[in-house]
């Protein structure tokens, strides 16, 4: 197959290469340009110093005749207002025997940072959470609807309580939360063929800055938009405050990666200013353009095939024989 998927690439290549290399017009160039805000971060010696936390999560797992081996790891970092840094986490190692294991380890791992969100309120100004805001109230409604969960019913989680503690502690502190993803698909203002990321990142001549915090509801994307929706339903039913997902596209560095922002916030609350504190505040713990703290809860939450090989080997388990050993 890969002979003919080679093949296809050949005869498509001028198709597949006008796509990879597309190039836009001069009006949708401009119209990318003047929709980015320049904004470099700023330092002010009077500001408070404050507390930033990270969270994220990761796992990995080997699978057996019958059963699969995990591990799933949540880590969070927290950074106090003199640089001192602390760690700390769930690590779980397991045996599971379920036909979706993927979607049960991100569920679990969902529910992971919910729980860590709850933890750090009190100690952090700021917890930055990997990932996204809808994409996670998504999720778990989705399972919500499911009827079981064999990994999270063995570990004794409910659903319905993951997603009621999410938008409880969003809604006593939705000033604290930001989340951030690195890699984003997302066409929620401009709508074009490729994500808003690329068109941000190849149109802004690498200037710092952000565009214009969007109220997710209003989302050009539709999918995204009904999420959007759901989730302000589900806010109001679940707390009585009437709020949503905004989300905003930031570089924190000259020529460094844009990346896509989503904070919760009351309809009609003014956000921007709470982007451009955000930067103010990421721009002097940054590395390479992205948040230090973040870096670090990836870096330690991060589960690579030699971990699980090692567990493996740690637990003396042997490879089950695939094929029919002789008489």
């Amino acid at each position: 197959m890969l002979t003919q998927a080679l093949d296809t690439a050949l005869v498509l290549f001028g198709s597949l290469r006008s796509k990879i290399d597309e190039v836009i017009s001069i009006d949708v160039a401009k119209e990318v340009k003047t929709l980015w805000i320049p904004y470099r971060g700023v330092r002010n010696p009077y500001m408070k110093r404050i507390n930033v936390a990270a969270i994220d999560s990761g796992y990995n797992y080997k699978e057996f005749r019958g059963y699969a081996l995990y591990i799933q790891n949540t880590a969070w970092i927290h950074i106090d207002s003199k640089g001192g840094e602390q760690c700390n986490g769930i690590a779980d190692v397991d045996v599971i025997s379920t036909s979706n294991i993927e979607y049960e380890l991100s569920l679990l791992s969902i529910a992971r940072e919910v729980e860590a969100m709850s933890k750090l309120v009190t100690s952090a100004d700021i917890i930055l959470v990997d990932g996204s805001a809808v994409a996670m109230f998504s999720k778990l409604r989705r399972a919500m609807l499911e009827s079981e969960h064999e990994l999270l019913d063995f570990k004794g989680i409910k659903v319905s309580e993951v997603l009621k503690n999410f938008l409880i502690t969003l809604s006593l502190y939705p000033r604290k939360f930001v989340f951030l993803s690195k890699n984003s698909t997302a066409k929620d203002i401009l709508g074009f063929v490729k994500g808003d990321i690329y068109y941000f990142e190849r149109y802004t001549e690498g200037l710092p800055g952000y565009t214009k915090p969007l109220n997710l509801t209003q989302s050009k994307h539709m999918g995204i938009a009904l999420a959007a929706k759901m989730f302000t339903h589900s806010m109001k039913s679940t707390t009585g405050i009437k709020a949503s997902i905004y989300m905003s596209y930031v570089r924190f560095e000259p020529y460094a990666r844009v990346y896509r922002v989503e904070l919760v916030g009351e309809f009609d609350e003014p956000v921007e200013p709470r982007i451009r504190y955000l930067i103010d505040v990421l721009s002097i713990a940054t590395v390479s353009g992205y948040p230090y703290p973040l870096m670090r809860a990836d870096q330690i939450a991060k589960v690579s095939n030699n971990d699980v090989e090692r567990v493996v080997a740690v637990l003396g388990v042997m490879e089950d024989p695939y094929s029919r050993e002789p008489i």
